[in-house]
């Protein structure tokens, strides 16, 4: 039987499912949960505190109860109590007991048959830990040789291409049918032709061996850093196995939130994806973790630099709607002696990239999307100095620029338009109105730099 699920009143994560049962019971609520883990989803209701129905498909009652209850790292939603039998007449504590007790069957079982062993070395794996990987995968196989999907991940973290392949030979010979030895297989046979060292590594987004230089996988075609021409030529890479590496790396980065390979490797999926202000987020966040590593503040650079100077690229990154905007690291707080600059922009990705190469040179960085927004962020901060882009929703810059040079109190902060138009009218309407400096976008970071540093 199927209920329409209404009124949805918040969403929890990061919590046990008996840890909110046992809330719900001492404050004698009704809801229902509706219980996600992975691609498998059941519905938990309880009413005055009390579970009274539990449903997992087509399965009700105290079974479906216990088996939910189980998950780990579930994603849950809260709904109004939904039209129900009462299916569950046992107490919360004789369920949770019952919970316990499969999962510590559950694990034991788990830990005799190496299953631990193995889940530990994909896990190593996929966070590029292939030594501490290795050593798991060759205990397990001492338990488990004849393990096909074993021997697959034994190839995935191989860098001798001879061993690479004997692995996978193996694999196909335990178990030819299987899907992921079968992919395997082929991407190995794809391109092999090309590995012309004994020494390869992997895609960080499909696994297919690669030279140690190759900057770009043969088989996905995604970009393994970022570049000019990787910049370019982005968003030509498989669309499959770039979902499929964003999911795996923010899994590990939900488990491991410092995981700067996580964070750099979900930065260049998103440039691969087109999502630059994504990435954008990214990069910034593993620039500021580990500033001692100038890849992560060069690979940063590069793509500040080419969203500035190729503004259509920007527009568009900025339109993506499946774009994910990741908060920018902060330092703490701002130091007495920190100019602050307020930008305006209506482009939230060219408000990133603002934002980050000020940011990057120490300043203190507000933004604004709109005329109304920027006056109230004036008047609450007083910044010392404002970027300001001419053509914005609701309000024009100019328009904006003689309310400020109007102010007493205001008229005195240097204003710099930025806008995409160019030519001596537009500049010569920007000086009349107060302004210190006109940007025409695209722009130069550097400049844009020297030019802040001439009135701040």
């Amino acid at each position: 039987m199927k209920y329409a699920m209404t009124k949805t009143t918040k969403k929890i994560d990061g919590f046990s499912i008996d840890n909110i049962l046992q809330i719900f019971s001492l404050e004698k609520k009704s809801q229902t949960l509706h219980v996600r883990k992975e691609d498998k989803q059941g519905f938990l209701d309880i009413d005055h505190g009390d579970l009274i129905n539990a449903q997992l498909g087509n399965q009700q009652g105290i079974d479906a109860a216990i088996e939910i209850l189980s998950w780990d790292d579930v994603q849950i939603e809260l709904f109004q109590l939904r039209p129900c039998s009462q299916t569950i007449t046992n107490s919360l504590i004789n369920i949770l007991l019952e919970v316990s007790k499969l999962k510590d069957e559950r694990k034991s079982l788990f830990d005799e048959s190496g299953e631990g062993l193995l889940a530990s070395a994909i896990e190593k794996a996929e966070m590029q830990q292939y030594k501490e990987s290795y050593k798991d995968l060759v205990q397990y196989l001492k338990i488990n040789k004849n393990n096909a999907v074993a021997w697959v991940w034994y190839s995935r973290i191989q860098g001798n291409v001879g061993i690479m392949k004997k692995a996978l030979n193996m694999a196909g010979s335990l178990d030819p049918e299987n899907p992921l030895v079968k992919e395997e297989q082929q991407k190995f046979r794809a391109v092999s032709s090309r590995l012309t060292e004994d020494v390869a590594r992997k895609c960080y987004f499909c696994w297919a061996p690669l030279n140690k230089n190759t900057t770009t996988c043969h088989y996905c075609r995604g970009h393994l850093i970022i570049s000019r021409e990787a910049l370019i030529h982005s968003g030509e890479a498989d669309a499959t196995y770039l979902e499929q590496s964003k999911n795996r790396y923010s899994r590990i980065l939900k488990k491991f939130p410092r995981s700067l390979t996580s964070i750099y490797c979900l930065g260049l999926v998103s440039v691969n994806s087109l999502n630059f202000q994504e990435a954008l987020g990214y990069l910034d966040k593993a620039a500021k973790m580990a500033p001692e590593k100038a890849l992560f503040a060069n690979q940063l650079k590069l793509l500040l630099d080419h969203l500035a100077q190729n503004s259509t690229e920007v527009k568009a990154a900025a339109a993506s709607p499946s774009a994910t905007v990741v908060p920018m690291e902060t330092t703490g707080e701002a130091a007495d002696d920190q100019k602050l600059i307020l930008v305006v922009e209506d482009s939230s990705t060219t408000r990133k990239v603002i934002a980050i190469t000020l940011s990057r040179q120490g300043y203190r960085v507000i933004e604004a999307a709109d005329g109304l927004e920027a006056l109230s962020k004036i008047s609450e901060e007083r910044p010392d100095l404002i970027m300001l882009d001419v053509i914005l929703p609701k309000m024009d810059g100019y328009k904006i620029l003689s309310i400020i040079k109007g102010n007493k109190e205001f008229r005195d902060i240097p204003v710099i338009m930025l806008t995409s138009k160019d030519g001596f009218i537009n500049k010569m309407k920007g000086k009349m109105a107060g302004s210190s400096a006109y940007l025409t976008k695209p722009f130069d970071p550097d400049k844009m730099i020297a030019e802040i540093e001439k009135h701040i």
